[in-house]
Formats: C-alpha cells, structure tokens, sequence
C-alpha cells in the first residue's frame, strides 16, 4: 500500500511539474495521452526508486526518504542537464549533474519526513498546473493599461499560396471569393516578395522583420534564437494577449516560434518532445544506440500521448474550429488587453488533399489527379522530372481546390470577427510564406528556386476605418510586415525602421506609401547539404536579379529579367546582352551588401517527436531515417 501511495504521489509531482512549466511558457493545454504517458512513467519511476530503497533498507521512515532522494535526483538531474549545464560529457556537465544529485537527494530526503504535507502540496500543485488559464496568463500592470484602446491584430498566413492562383490577383478561377472580398475592403500590394523558398527562414523573417542571413534559420535543424525580438514578443511586452494557431510542423514550440505567444496550438496534440521526460528518454536511447543496442524507448513509451497525423484539409478544419472557439472566449470591453492572433493554415501544402466537394469542382477531367508532383531537384543547375501535360492540368486543379477550401476557413474566421463585434477594431493581415511551382522553372513544389511562382506571394491588410480597394504598386516584402503592424496598432519604436533594441529591421513601415525612393527586395536560399548551395534574389523597380552559386560542382549563374516585358522570368537579359551595365552594377552592389556569411540556429531535430518527424516527410521536408 505505501508503494502504491508513494508511486501516486510521484505521478503526479512529476507530470504536474512538466504540465505546469509547459503552461507556463505559453504552451496550449496538452493532450489528454501526454498527461496520462507523464502520469504513468513518472509513477512507474517512483514504483522502481521504492523497490531499489527497499534493497538498501528494510526500515520503512529510512526507506520513504531513500525512494523520495532517488525519485528527486531523477526529476532534478535531467532538468538541469537541459536547462542549465553544458552539453554531457564534459567535466563542468558531469561535475554539476553530481552537485545537483546531491542537492536533489537532501531535498528529497528531507522532505518525506513530511509525507501528508507533501503530498497535500504535490497534489495543490497538479490542480494549479491543469487549471483554465493557467500560465503566463495576459500582460499586466503598466503594459496592459497602455495597450487598451488600441486595435487588435489578426495575422493569417496560408502555407505555399501563390499570389497568381487568386481572383484578386487576376487568376481566372474562382480559387478566392472570400479573400479577393477582404481586398476590396482594404488594400492590396500587388508585389510582394517572400524572404525565402520555404517556410522556416520565411516565418523567421516574418516574426523578425530580418532577412535570412540575420536571423540564421536555414536548415532542418535550425531554431529561432532568443537574441532577435519577434512580433509577438513586442505585443506581448506592449500588453497584448498573443495567441497563435499553426498546423505547419516547422512552425511549433520546439523550433521556438513560440516565443511571445502566451498561448500556442500548433495543430496537433502537445509535442512530448517538449518534456524533460521524453529528451530523457531519448537520451536514453541514443547511449544503447552507441553500444550497438537499437532500442525505440521513445516510441514505446509515448506511443499514446499524441494524435495521428491527419491531412493538411483535416488539420486546417480543425484549426479553423479551435480558432473560432478562441474568438468567442475573448473578453470584451474597454477594460479588457486587445489581442494578437496567429493563424497559419496549411491547406495548399502538397499533397494537395483538399475535401473531396471541392476536389470535384475544380477538375477538368474525370480521371483521378495524381497525388504529388515529380521529385525536385535541390539546385538551379539541375533539371526535374516533366509531367505530361494532361496530369498536370490535374495537379493544378487539385491545389486550386486546396486554396478555394483554405479561402472557406478563411472566411470563418473573419465570419467569427464580424459577429463577435471585433472586426470593427482588428487589422488583419494575409499573406504566404512563399508559394509554389509547377515546372515553369524546371522544378517542382518549393524549397530553392526564387523565381516570382515561388517568392511572390500575397499581401492584404485591412484597417478599421482604412482605405478600401486599394492597389499599392511600390513592392513589398515579409519583413515589411512587422514595423508596419507596430505602426498601424501605435507601439512605438525606438527610431524609424528599429526595433525595441535599437537594432536595424531590414523591413519598413508600409504606411504612408513611399515617396521618391525606390523600395528594394531581397530572397535568400542557403543550402549546406552535399556542398553549399547559395541562391539570392534582388529586385529593384521593374529589374530583379538571380544569382546562384554551388561549391560542390564549381557551378555559379547570374540571371537579370526585366518584369515589366517579362513577368514569368523566361528571357535571361544577360544572356540576350539588352541590359542597362549601370542598373545591372547597382544590384550587384545591392547582392554584395547582404555578405557572404549566414549565422546558423542551435536546434536539433533529435528532440523531434515520432508523429511530427513523420508529417515533415509527408510534406516532403525530410529523407526517409532523417532526424532519427
């Protein structure tokens, strides 16, 4: 019976404690099968410190105090080892983790001579954890005050949407209705440009208002670090509730995009990656993966604690219902903090699985549309697979039957604004983190090419008491987005163009439109794999310039269009010789400003649960065995 009390009373100490700091960091209310999976190891753990004590006394108070000193060393030891001490093996990491044993062991020991208060606290503390609202909660003090009567901010970003599949954008299908509505009501840029080709460095340089070689987010295993401000953390500090929706894999807690947002759904159930238990676990098994011994622990043991992957259609239905849930539980009134909400939607992600209603309507042809484009190549050097003309008149039906289901969703959420009375004080934003190709260029899907079908992208922002049915001419850009919402909401900055820090944002403030100068773009592409490959993009008026270079095969490219003449990118001036030598030597010099050096992200994809490493490759981010 003590065994069995005692093992309780660790279940709950040790998930209450991984639920609360979870909470507390902003993260949603975890699924039900992670909190029993916590529950449950955390209780089996306590089970086995009090077999082991067993082994080293018989005398039942000794015997309480050696479980709790074993059971507190478990929980305290990993924790630090992740939060605090150098990377393991070292002599610093080895000699903490032994102080922090022995600190953890006194503590345990002395707290079971207080058994009944103790496990009064641990189970005040399991409520506390799973409490409605429990977390950092809404700004507070000076901060919220200050924010009060000012407007509320709705981003919308729908994953690999190509601004020229949209009504609004001269498309001739009826892929929009709702978001070439939005348009009408506000005002529409018709350039512009995404900062990458896919959708980890895009967002980096949409919360940061940095491009690419700023921010450093470029490969699978990159993060957002903690050095540059966000979006969401300027509105957090400015008072603001922040909440965010996501069902991009790429874009959740544990690439740290999370940073600022009080709440975060990131469409699916709560990552156990995210729990000191399950980087235990894991680190567990790549030591018996050392040995020769190959051992999944960390399947087994959170086999239950999370949803199946569902469809990007599936994810962004049930995205677009908990985003309307979180709508019509926002407080109102003059007292109340205004929000900032995130909603990343997914829908025209291959493999294009839109409902089947609309994959009906949009087909041109009886015949079932194949399910993913050829495979892409990695490099502008390099050519893909073509379709046959009839398939892919298919494909492309099947991803306008993405976007017109994504402009359904869409439309809730406005929906949900109108009624609940916030739209008459919400600017809303849309846009795309790049978009997509369908071998204009030779290449399939997205990921490296920046030509216009991939880094053109839309953007829609619509003010209360704003201009309607405007169309701005001069281009913009992602990081453009975030010094003007700070604009548009009245948060101050230290200086035009910086940020709270003092720090040069390579975005502007949109608003008022420019006068004589001439806005410059910039896309950027870096990749390390099987030698570097780098790909830049600068436009300046009507003439964009590419190049490209790859070290492992010597190859470099320079390609210079003029889009007025030009706008699907087909005639190379530099290779025609119909170029002004002095335009040309301005964007080189542009190109050359960005440097040549790109700082990378910390994060590693081994703390990438099962569920989500399998949805990466669905969407075709990862190889077959990557981030195992």
């Amino acid at each position: 019976m003590l065994m069995f009390l005692f093992a309780l009373v660790c279940g709950l100490l040790g998930e209450g404690l991984e639920i609360g700091r979870l909470r507390y960091a902003g993260i949603s209310v975890p699924s039900v099968g992670l909190c029993v999976t916590l529950f449950v190891v955390y209780a089996v753990v306590g089970a086995a410190a009090w077999l082991v004590a067993g082994a080293l006394t018989s005398q039942p108070a000794r015997r309480m105090r050696s479980a709790a000193a074993l059971f507190a060393i478990f929980i305290v030891v990993p924790w630090a080892n992740f939060a605090i001490l150098p990377g393991a093996g070292s002599w610093m990491s080895i000699a903490g983790s032994v102080g922090f044993a022995l600190g953890a062991a006194v503590i345990g020991w002395w707290a079971a001579r207080l058994p009944r208060t103790v496990a009064v606290l641990v189970l005040a503390l399991s409520v506390i954890a799973h409490a409605p609202g429990a977390g950092r909660g809404e700004g507070a003090g000076e901060a919220a005050n200050t924010a009060r009567g000012k407007p509320n901010l709705v981003l919308i970003l729908v994953d690999t949407l190509r601004a020229d599949h949209l009504g609004t954008y001269g498309y001739e299908r009826p892929t929009s209705p709702r978001i070439d509505a939005l348009a009408n009501e506000g005002i529409r840029f018709e350039r512009a440009i995404s900062q990458a080709a896919w959708t980890k460095p895009s967002v980096a340089s949409l919360f940061t208002g940095r491009f690419v070689h700023e921010h450093g987010v470029i490969r699978n295993l990159d993060a957002l670090g903690d050095e540059l401000p966000t979006l969401a953390s300027r509105l957090d500090d400015a008072g603001y509730r922040t909440a965010a929706f996501s069902a991009n894999p790429w874009i959740t807690p544990e690439f740290r995009f999370s940073r600022g947002f009080e709440e975060f759904e990131s469409g699916r159930a709560m990552g156990p990656q995210l729990t000191n238990l399950y980087r235990t676990v894991r680190r567990g098994e790549a030591l018996l993966k050392r040995a020769g011994v190959h051992v999944p622990l960390s399947r087994w043991v959170f086999r239950w604690a999370g949803r199946s992957n569902s469809g990007n259609a599936e994810r962004d239905e049930a995205q677009a219902g908990a985003v309307v849930e979180w709508l019509r539980a926002v407080p109102q009134g003059e007292d109340q903090a205004p929000f900032f909400l995130y909603v990343h939607m997914i829908g025209p992600h291959d493999p294009y699985d839109p409902p089947e209603e609309f994959a009906k309507a949009f087909a041109r042809s009886p015949e079932k549309a194949p399910r993913l484009p050829p495979p892409r190549v990695q490099t502008s050097f390099d050519t893909a697979e073509a379709l046959e003309s009839e398939r892919l008149t298919r494909l492309i039906d099947q991803y306008d039957a993405a976007i017109a289901h994504a402009d359904v969703l869409v439309g809730r959420i406005l929906d949900e604004l109108a009624a609940r009375g916030l739209a008459d004080n919400t600017v809303v934003i849309l846009t795309a983190d790049h978009g997509e190709e369908f071998f204009e260029h030779g290449n399939w899907r997205h990921g490296n090419q920046l030509y216009d079908e991939v880094v053109r992208v839309p953007l829609i922002i619509r003010m209360p008491d704003g201009e309607r049915g405007i169309v701005r001419e001069d281009p913009a850009m992602l990081v453009d987005i975030m010094p003007t919402a700070l604009d548009l909401l009245g948060i101050e900055r230290s200086e035009a163009g910086r940020d709270a820090s003092g720090e040069d944002l390579a975005g502007r403030a949109l608003f008022p439109a420019p006068s004589e100068e001439v806005p410059v773009t910039l896309s950027e592409h870096w990749w390390f794999d099987g030698g570097a490959y780098v790909a830049r993009a600068v436009g300046r008026g009507p003439f964009k310039l590419k190049s490209a270079r790859h070290d492992a095969t010597g190859r470099s490219s320079e390609e210079l269009y003029d889009l007025r003449s030009d706008r699907l990118e087909k005639q190379n001036l530099l290779e025609a010789g119909e170029y002004d030598s002095e335009e040309l030597a301005r964007l080189r010099s542009l190109l050359a400003s960005a440097g040549e050096d790109v700082a990378t992200g910390d994060a590693s994809l081994d703390g990438i649960d099962a569920a989500t490493r399998d949805r990466l490759r669905a969407l075709g981010y990862l190889e077959s065995g990557e981030g195992e």
